[in-house]
């Protein structure tokens, strides 16, 4: 062992050096290491400096979210108003109620912060009265285990300040703690049931960048890109504790706030046909009921409703049990409308000189191929036909007579007219979800049946468009429900105006249709809308052009039997020399029914319409300091039906011409302003028929010569729009070399 010592301490001996030698190495290993360092520090700092990243971090951001704040800015979702400036829909505070159940929440004092099991039935008495939430449900949610708290669904959520302090008191006074509210962005509708389905519904939708009101159904979904704005960005300093240093807020990206839409609904005529509307329905018990008020004289929609129906501000009624759809009535459903289309029919008939009203027919059937037409009083046994003019026939809604007038129109012309008057195509109003409809399918019968109504599926805004040739001298409007939209940014404006999209017959057929459909209401012995010598439907000492309709229903290619499998419907135009307002009601399958039942909803608007119409030609002032731009997005190629949806929803007017999928060529150049009420051609990559000019203008007309290769001759007025083409529409094009055009005032 010692010579093992020994050997170890030579080892440790034998190159020792003195004290200043062993200083001098010490000195340069420690200078070595410190150049080492040193030029270790310099490259890491280069490598920070250059490319602001280490081992894969983010530098700047990392500092950055120790001392910044980002904090999203939400932007204002725009208000949806009434043509007069009452708010349909605007933006609010919204609380969401829960309960606290856990005992482990108690104060430092001991004093118990949950909601006590002895106190659960209080709390489901409360919850019960004041948001209506069933009391099994309540204590379903009471009763879980292992949960902090508790939420309450739907009918717990986007409450008012007013709910919310209500259940705040009466907690209070019961002494029950744990019971809080958490806010959130919310959506009011301050009218409740109003319009409810048509004005739709804007809820929350969680992102990654967190919370927005976004539209889920009606205005509120078909005009999100115009209500929703873009939410800004502020950023604040933190100390190094983390603490919002005052003083310190910098603006990333401004908030751009929504626009304002002002609809063209009115709402003391809303509110009216709301409460008509729950008389009618209480009465008839209809499976669906419909009711519509249109401007005669611009196509302005100033009252709609529907039911069943449900109450925007608490979703009461908000389920497929009482909705039994979610469609509205007034453009996602389509349907056989009945012998309000005998209206379009005779029109039809008197512009095509075919209609004779002295002339006498039998009305106790009329064959068409293989099958016998008959009247509703012959199908009904009330009656085995009788002898009766085309005059007597229209009042009295005869199938037989209709079927006649189509069978001396002929089936090519009768067809023409439906397209002139558009069914079978969407209406493109701007709403998002419009059902087309279906024409008349490639059938003799079916053909003949149409012009009573059955055979033809049409949705109710393609029946008020046709039903304003008729009430407008044969001009034919564009349905609108946008007045105007306000931009509160630039405090700019766009404002709507009359759109014509054709005239399928002639100013003289309307005015003697209106005339016939006078004596609907008032023949006492023909008229199908007279109950005991007095006319139903009635507004005042006017005159009212009507026309009642019951359709049989058709399911899985056949049509149901029994009383109440019908739907009934009445358009009525007042005063009928002048019609300034259009109604229009539709119930499906009522459980009783009486035709004296259209007089609680139709008599009472039209009544109030009359007395207000002064206020109707008008809408609400808003002070701006110009119109607000539109840039033509390059459509080329694009689906023609979505794009003129999307430039009505910005208060232009388009005119699809052909019947292709893509849009061939446009009027206008891309990124080119579009003013309010312009009008736009929007020519498909399919154009074979003629297509109805009326309305356009000269500019256009020459720029549909030059895109079809047809030369134009130009008649009357220098100036103006279209009021006569030589050739008729639906006309096949591929002979034409020259068409004459006449232009008026």
């Amino acid at each position: 062992m010692k010579k093992l010592i020994n050997r170890f301490l030579d080892y440790a001996t034998r190159d020792r050096k003195t004290p200043a030698q062993n200083r001098e190495r010490v000195g340069q290993n420690l200078m070595i290491l410190a150049i080492f360092i040193f030029f270790v520090f310099i490259i890491n700092f280069i490598i920070i400096i250059g490319t602001d990243h280490k081992f894969g971090v983010d530098l700047s951001k990392g500092a950055s979210n120790v001392y910044q704040q980002k904090v999203r800015v939400q932007a204002k979702r725009g208000t949806i108003y009434d043509r007069d400036g009452n708010p349909i829909a605007e933006d609010a505070t919204t609380y969401s109620i829960y309960a606290i159940i856990s005992k482990s929440y108690v104060s430092t004092t001991g004093q118990k912060l949950y909601v006590q099991p002895s106190q659960y039935e209080k709390v489901v008495e409360i919850l019960n009265k004041e948001l209506g939430i069933k009391k099994k449900e309540v204590r379903k949610q009471l009763n879980q285990k292992n949960l902090f708290q508790v939420s309450f669904g739907t009918k717990g959520s986007g409450l008012s300040y007013s709910t919310m302090t209500a259940i705040q008191t009466a907690m209070k006074d019961a002494k029950i703690e744990g019971i809080g509210f958490t806010t959130s962005p919310g959506r009011m509708y301050p009218n409740n049931i109003f319009a409810s389905q048509f004005v739709g519904l804007a809820q929350l939708e969680e992102s990654e960048n967190g919370s927005k009101l976004v539209g889920k159904s009606g205005l509120e979904s078909s005009l999100n890109d115009i209500l929703s704005g873009t939410d800004g960005l502020v950023t604040y300093q933190k100390d190094k504790n983390g603490n919002v240093l005052l003083g310190t807020a910098t603006t990333v990206k401004k908030a751009v706030d929504g626009k304002d839409v002002y609809t063209t609904l009115s709402e003391p005529l809303q509110t009216r046909l709301e409460t008509q509307m729950d008389v009618f329905q209480e009465k008839a018990k209809g499976k669906f009921a419909s009711a519509t008020l249109v401007n005669a004289k611009t196509g302005e929609i100033l009252a709609t409703t529907q039911r069943p129906t449900y109450n925007p501000s608490t979703l009461d009624g908000y389920n497929k049990d009482n909705l039994q759809t979610w469609n509205t009535l007034l453009f996602q459903n389509y349907y056989e409308p009945g012998s309000t289309m005998k209206v379009m029919t005779l029109a039809s008939a008197i512009d095509n000189g075919t209609f004779n009203a002295n002339e006498v027919f039998d009305s106790s059937g009329i064959k068409v191929a293989d099958t016998t037409i008959q009247d509703w009083d012959v199908n009904e046994g009330i009656s085995t036909g009788q002898y009766m003019t085309y005059a007597q026939g229209f009042a009295h809604s005869s199938n037989v007579g209709m079927t006649s007038l189509e069978q001396k129109m002929g089936n090519d012309k009768w067809l023409n007219y439906l397209t002139k008057f558009r069914f079978g195509y969407p209406t493109r109003f701007g709403m998002v979800g419009e059902t087309g409809g279906t024409y008349p399918s490639d059938n003799e019968v079916t053909t003949a049946m149409s012009s009573f109504g059955q055979g033809i599926g049409v949705t109710q805004v393609q029946m008020l468009r046709a039903f304003s040739a008729i009430s407008n001298n044969g001009v034919m409007l564009e349905p609108q429900f946008i007045s105007k939209i306000y931009d509160p940014n630039s405090k700019t404006t766009r404002t709507s105006s009359t759109e014509v999209v054709g005239k399928p017959v002639s100013s003289e057929a309307a005015s003697k249709t209106r005339d016939y459909m006078v004596t609907v209401g008032t023949d006492p012995y023909y008229g199908t809308l007279i109950s005991g010598g007095v006319p139903i439907i009635q507004a005042g000492n006017e005159s009212i052009a009507v026309k009642s309709g019951t359709a049989q229903i058709a399911e899985n290619g056949a049509y149901l039997e029994g009383n109440n499998n019908t739907l009934n419907s009445v358009v009525a135009m007042v005063p009928s020399a002048d019609p300034d307002f259009i109604m229009y009601v539709t119930i499906q399958q009522p459980q009783n029914w009486q035709a004296i039942f259209w007089q609680d909803v139709v008599n009472p608007i039209l009544e109030q319409a009359l007395l207000m119409k002064d206020t109707l030609m008008t809408s609400a002032a808003v002070e701006t300091s110009g119109q607000t731009s539109y840039k033509l997005a390059n459509v080329i190629g694009k689906d023609p039906g979505n794009t003129a949806e999307e430039m009505r929803r910005n208060l232009v007017h388009p005119i699809i011409i052909g019947t292709g999928s893509k849009i061939a060529h446009v009027s206008k150049k891309v990124g080119s302003n579009l003013t309010e009420g312009e009008q736009v051609l929007l020519m498909t990559n399919k154009l074979t028929t003629m297509p109805d000019m009326y309305g356009w203008t000269k500019k256009n007309v020459k720029k549909f010569a030059k895109w079809s290769g047809i030369k134009i001759k130009f008649k009357g007025s220098k100036s103006g729009t279209v009021k006569k083409q030589s050739l008729d529409i639906g006309k096949n094009l591929s002979k034409t070399k020259k068409l004459t055009i006449t232009i008026g005032e």
